[in-house]
């Protein structure tokens, strides 16, 4: 009894000399080990990923982030299809496009709800979605989930067809930008991290965002638009590696929503150095960067697509009805 009661103590003791208390010895989960490829656009907010590196999250949950970057668009499911990556941002239509098209890919994680926004110059007469009406108006993609919205609140609430009743120009975000300030549009849907720039000169200003269009249809202001997706090959066979992708960046997220220093020198990557953008680019991506699946996320989707489906139908969203398997909501529990 006294050689247990001895033994017991010294464990104790060697424990409390380590730093270390007998109630609290639990290792941080660790992943399968070896790189893990992840997509993600540079031009736009990379911010987490860029985190999980820069504070050696990967290293803490036991795998190696390979950032890869990418622009939106085709090359995107290419990467994908081919194995050269194991996740990446997707939105909720891409994945669902994918899964219809026999791609196995799921949304393990969400990343932005819907970030964009519409920008007008500073002595433009709109005041709100209905100022739209017979303006010529820039967009990046037609058939974005966040273009479909507006189409559709245009038509329920302020009572017209915006490619009927207005001028539509499909650009790349880039140029939107040089549109605008040549006049050459009076209204552009922009990505926000090129929008903030542009409101901090004065120049121009903020008409609405995809957020308020959503909580005018009554639909969740938290509906995802960007998630992570990762093969389901993958998940199947590096589990742990997939989990422990989540909580690094579960703990990224947490970073970027409590320490205001990393800002500057975050932003600065993408030369954004004026102080008061970076605060409109810190405040607002830190509404809309989502770490935590909604308590349903299919039945949050299935209601928007069934508002832009109203709209667009196949001919806009490429698909007649969600497929199973889109979330994959069980990897970050």
């Amino acid at each position: 009894m006294l050689n247990r009661m001895l033994g017991a103590i010294s464990l104790s003791v060697a424990l409390l000399a380590g730093g270390l208390s007998p109630a609290f010895t639990q290792t941080t989960f660790q992943g399968e080990g070896g790189k893990v490829r992840v997509l993600s656009f540079p031009s736009g907010n990379d911010y987490p990923f860029w985190l999980i590196t820069k504070l050696a999250l990967d290293k803490k949950y036991g795998f190696e982030l390979e950032n890869i970057a990418i622009q939106p668009g085709g090359a995107v499911m290419t990467a994908f299809r081919s194995g050269a990556t194991e996740g990446g941002l997707m939105n909720w239509l891409e994945v669902a496009r994918a899964r219809t098209n026999g791609d196995q890919v799921s949304a393990i994680v969400p990343f932005l709800e819907m970030p964009n926004v519409w920008i007008v110059p500073k002595n433009s007469p709109a005041k709100d979605i209905a100022g739209l009406k017979g303006l010529k108006i820039g967009t990046y993609n037609r058939f974005s989930p966040e273009w479909i919205l507006y189409l559709a609140t245009a038509r329920d609430k302020a009572g017209y067809d915006p490619k009927v009743d207005s001028t539509v120009q499909e650009a790349g975000p880039g140029l939107l930008r040089g549109l605008l300030d040549q006049k050459q549009i009076e209204a552009g849907f922009i990505f926000y991290n090129l929008a903030m720039p542009m409101i901090a000169t004065g120049e121009y200003r903020l008409l609405f965002s995809s957020r308020d269009l959503l909580e005018g249809g009554n639909l969740s202001k938290a509906t995802m638009l960007t998630s992570v997706a990762f093969r389901d090959e993958y998940i199947k066979s590096n589990p742990k590696n997939v989990k422990a992708f989540v909580l690094a960046y579960q703990d990224a997220v947490e970073y970027m929503r409590k320490d205001d220093g990393i800002w500057g020198e975050m932003l600065g990557r993408q030369s954004i150095n004026d102080p008061a953008v970076v605060q409109l680019m810190r405040d607002w991506t830190r509404t809309v960067t989502m770490d935590h699946f909604s308590a349903d996320p299919m039945a949050d989707t299935k209601k928007l697509f069934a508002k832009l489906y109203a709209v667009g139908g196949k001919e806009a969203l490429g698909i007649d009805t969600l497929p199973e398997g889109i979330f994959n909501t069980s990897v970050g529990k």
